[in-house]
């Protein structure tokens, strides 16, 4: 297991590919927490609470790839493109982080080496090992958000991130819609802002793809990782072979 990355199924069916890129909150020991407490990383500040256990189990029963951070966020964030302002945050949700102020390029550098590169390398390697075989494979980024924000409620049980290319998040609307759910279409953030990971290894190949984000305190316990995985595997079923969902295409 690389420290940067953890894999799953990598030999598994190759039509779906799952990236979790805020799977860990795990800080390194030579960082020192970034100056921050036990009670801070525990926060969504942190990491995407409740994903890498659904990304786990969506892995396990479909039998399809999937990577996971092992990092956090914090640390360096692997949705951000390498020279993004907040790829290592100086605070985040108004708390400062001691341990990424004032940072040289080399100490960005390492980190970029160390934990960024090797995580996104990884995923490529998923996708070309697909691509290879002739496979059109779904790729998913797997996120959960906050239910407020900014004093804000975030009314939406889940919500899917897409830009340029609408066919995922069309099929992913429309099934979570069918199963009662309130979906938001681009919320409860926009793909057309922040969605590195999905332009890098789902549109600069023309393959179907889409954030997903589930809100975190549907999932933030066993019981809700259990029942919205099998939610999102019911999902991916009801359209995973969907004609519309087969091609590659360059929007």
């Amino acid at each position: 297991m690389h420290p940067a990355y953890e894999t799953l199924n990598i030999d598994g069916d190759a039509d779906i590919i799952l990236i979790c890129e805020h799977a860990s909150n795990h800080i390194p020991e030579e960082y020192e927490n970034l100056g921050l407490t036990e009670d801070d990383l525990q926060r969504h500040i942190a990491w995407d609470i409740g994903m890498a256990e659904i990304t786990r189990q969506i892995s396990q029963q479909l039998e399809i790839p999937a990577i996971l951070a092992r990092f956090s966020r914090l640390l360096i964030d692997g949705n951000r493109e390498h020279d993004h302002p907040t790829l290592i945050p100086t605070q985040s949700d108004n708390i400062p982080i001691p341990g990424n102020q004032n940072l040289s390029e080399a100490d960005i550098t390492k980190r970029r080496d160390a934990f960024y590169h090797p995580f996104h390398n990884a995923a490529s390697e998923l996708l070309q090992s697909a691509l290879t075989k002739g496979h059109t494979p779904l790729v998913i980024g797997m996120h959960s958000y906050t239910p407020i924000m900014n004093d804000t409620p975030r009314p939406w049980h889940a919500g899917l991130l897409w830009d340029k290319d609408p066919r995922l998040a069309k099929a992913f609307i429309e099934s979570l819609s069918d199963k009662g759910l309130h979906v938001g279409d681009n919320e409860p953030y926009s793909g057309r802002e922040l969605f590195h990971t999905m332009k890098e290894h789902g549109a600069r190949h023309g393959l179907p793809h889409v954030t997903l984000e589930v809100r975190q305190d549907l999932i933030n316990h066993a019981e809700g990782v259990e029942n919205w995985s099998q939610i999102l595997v019911s999902a991916l079923q009801d359209f995973k072979d969907h004609p519309d969902l087969q091609d590659i295409k360059h929007f």
